[in-house]
């Protein structure tokens, strides 16, 4: 076989095996570069920015491939799970652009949303029932937002339902990169800068343990490095909506969808950290409603979406 044939093979290969969480991700890396370059007077690693993505398309690109000409278990799990890794990365990313595209934070905007609603400042008033114990669980479960869904994963990858994997790498990705490009409409820092002072967060909020340091490492990711003059200037604009709301909801329904063994464990954490995101003033409460709303409006859109990317492929 020459050449030309192999690759034209290689090309049918893409064409019939791309899905839509490969469609969604790269769709999310082409706009972001195509950002990097608009932008590039503005953007901090702009060039860097690029060519990560173009590298991770064609990683992408062979994935497909070798799952097809390969009968490797690890080509095939680094398919279905090459998502995790990427969907961290385009959250970096989308925080090197939203302060460019819309240099402007709509705090007051929420703050007077959660007042008209409640009356109070939800964070203000939960404080009345702060315990070192309770701070301590929710921190917990805060942390460990992006373990659920890896989690939930892997035990659809090890009972062997690998149709499932997919369905849920494609509902997870969707909803990730809608709560990321919605970052750009409302940008906010949130109720511990704004309502609170975040510099005593911590002897507001004491722990018992590894509060401290699950905060600091939040914070990191979040943009803010320890010891840094002014958070809120370097601080991600991520708070409507809150994708710790919506992401930890689409993976509960999922679980119980799929009829997952630790279904009762994501709904209680899952439910824990939806409140912790209050109570440990990462988010006001409207974030949440809006977050839940578009879970109820976006995981049905995405099943149309899905079987018209599947259309369209096939042609």
């Amino acid at each position: 076989m020459n050449s030309r044939v192999s690759f034209r093979e290689i090309g049918k290969i893409i064409a019939k095996d791309w899905n839509s969480a490969d469609l969604y991700t790269s769709l999310m890396l082409a706009l972001y570069s195509i950002l990097a370059i608009v932008l590039h007077q503005w953007i901090h690693g702009s060039a860097t920015t690029v060519w990560t993505n173009v590298l991770v398309l064609t990683l992408i690109a062979s994935t497909i491939v070798l799952t097809r000409l390969t009968d490797s278990s690890a080509i095939r799990f680094v398919r279905l799970f090459y998502v995790v890794p990427v969907i961290y990365m385009l959250y970096d990313q989308t925080h090197l652009f939203v302060p460019v595209v819309h240099p402007h934070d709509y705090d007051t905007w929420l703050i007077a949303a959660d007042r008209a609603l409640f009356g109070v400042d939800p964070t203000v008033w939960l404080y009345q029932f702060a315990h070192p114990v309770l701070t301590e669980y929710l921190q917990f479960c805060y942390f460990i937002f992006y373990l659920l869904p890896v989690g939930h994963a892997l035990e659809l990858w090890y009972r062997g339902d690998l149709e499932r994997v997919e369905q849920f790498a494609r509902m997870m990705t969707f909803m990730f990169f809608i709560s990321y490009l919605l970052y750009f409409c409302l940008p906010a820092i949130g109720p511990r800068f704004t309502i609170h002072d975040f510099a005593l967060t911590s002897q507001e909020l004491p722990g018992v343990w590894i509060t401290d340091m699950l905060r600091n490492i939040i914070n990191v990711g979040g943009g803010v490095v320890k010891g840094v003059a002014d958070p809120t200037s370097v601080v991600n604009r991520d708070c409507m909506p809150s994708g710790h709301t919506m992401l930890t909801l689409v993976n509960i329904a999922l679980a119980f969808r799929f009829k997952s063994r630790y279904r009762y464990v994501f709904l209680i954490i899952g439910g824990s950290l939806i409140f912790g995101t209050v109570y440990l003033r990462y988010h006001y409460v409207v974030d949440l409603l809006v977050g839940g709303f578009l879970v109820l409006l976006c995981m049905p859109l995405e099943v149309p979406v899905d079987k018209y990317v599947r259309k369209t492929l096939k042609k």
